[in-house]
């Protein structure tokens, strides 16, 4: 903890991410990135493959601040970046957790230098307490707590998946009520720097909203969402590891081949290989609006069916028609570190159509109506114009 002119800076609470703290001038102080290892036999991948590159480290900052002066106090707090942390990851905005929720940090307040650090002024009022960070982090009980609500009210039961690392619940949410043939399996990024919690439950809600789209999409297809993957990591400030230092996001193909693999790809794995998903959607979050949206879907050499095929091209087509500019990359049997990862092996084993989905939006509103839109896109393309034309009049009555 740092204490300086009534201004108090700490990390002591989940959901921290920061590394040595201190102040250097009177009313700057300067935090450096939690160190983020990751094991050997991943390290040496990315120098094989990427040059290093890659997966970006040490992309997470994340610290609470209070003012105990009894009147209003300006503060500046500067996030150093390291080599690792991966092109225009750490662009603004930033983002302060400020009356009992995150607003982005305004562009006059706030000072980038591209590689090096940013400068972020503060305002404090008297004795206020807020959170800065790359991001708007969510904290796993609040993650729980939405999902245990959206069960009790909602066509959705819990279902405990296993146990991570440091002994926390993985959680799905599974959509109840009708007898399924497919499935659609929408989960948050393993890499807790880019928060999905918030988009992936926000398709649950959406799912609860009583429409005629969304009654019959209830009836076609199971819903299954995990919107913390990996809570540890989470918890922990960590960026793309869990608590204990190991990348459960690139660990598949290793539990896979037998090797030693993070609890919690064992737990996502299990989880999938019992639904056979048909779809698979995984969303990052990058709360920016630096670059185009990107997706990631699977090429047609993973699937030897011609049914398959053209179901893959229908659900390409109509994900495309989402956004006027792309960012497009499908993920081929050559594309290095391919079988480190679900997508893949999702395909491979069950013919699922997977799918890594980045939204490049600002707000948590803006990010959570983006993954809505890709649910129904993904969704109704899945069931197909026959289904979508084959939709009943509406009962009409007087009220």
């Amino acid at each position: 903890m740092e204490t300086a002119h009534d201004i108090h800076i700490d990390t002591d609470f989940e959901g921290s991410s920061a590394g040595e703290i201190r102040r250097e001038t009177a009313g700057l102080i300067e935090i450096e990135p939690k160190p983020e290892q990751v094991p050997g036999w991943f390290f040496e991948a990315l120098e094989v493959n990427f040059g290093g590159a890659g997966v970006p480290r040490e992309y997470a900052c994340h610290v609470r601040v209070v003012s105990n002066a009894g009147e209003p106090r300006d503060a500046t707090l500067r996030f150093h970046f390291t080599k690792t942390n991966g092109a225009a990851y750490m662009a603004p905005p930033y983002w302060i957790l400020r009356h009992g929720r995150w607003w982005p940090i305004q562009a006059a307040d706030t000072t980038f230098v591209e590689g090096s650090h940013v400068d972020l002024d503060l305002h404090l009022e008297p004795g206020e307490l807020v959170h800065v960070a790359n991001k708007p982090y969510v904290h796993g009980d609040d993650v729980l707590d939405e999902m245990t609500a959206l069960a009790e009210h909602g066509p959705f039961e819990l279902r405990e998946l296993g146990r991570s690392a440091a002994d926390r619940a993985i959680v799905a949410l599974e959509s109840t009520g009708f007898r399924y043939d497919d499935t659609i399996l929408f989960a948050a990024t393993m890499q807790p720097a880019e928060p999905a919690a918030r988009p992936v439950l926000a398709i649950a809600h959406w799912l609860t909203d009583g429409s005629a789209l969304t009654q019959r999409l209830l009836e076609r297809f199971r819903f299954a969402f995990v919107p913390l993957p990996n809570p540890d990591g989470s918890a922990d400030g960590r960026s793309c590891t869990n608590g204990i230092a190991e990348v459960p996001m690139f660990s598949f193909g290793r539990l896979l081949a037998g090797q030693e693999a993070p609890a919690e790809t064992r737990v996502l794995w299990e989880y999938a290989a019992e639904l056979r998903p048909l779809s698979y959607m995984e969303l990052h979050t990058h709360y920016q609006d630096v670059r185009h949206h990107k997706l990631n879907p699977m090429a047609p050499e993973w699937f030897p069916g011609e049914e398959r095929r053209q179901l893959l091209a229908q659900v390409d087509e109509a994900l495309l028609a989402l956004n006027s500019d792309w960012r497009v990359t499908p993920i081929e049997r050559t594309t290095p570190l391919c079988d480190a990862g679900k997508f893949t092996n999702l395909a491979d084993r069950f013919g699922t159509l997977s799918y890594c989905y980045q939204i490049y939006t600002i707000t948590e509103e803006a990010t959570c109506a983006h993954a809505v839109s890709v649910a129904r896109t993904l969704a109704t393309a899945l069931a197909g114009p026959e289904w979508a034309s084959a939709a009943p009049a509406p009962n009409v009555t007087k009220g």
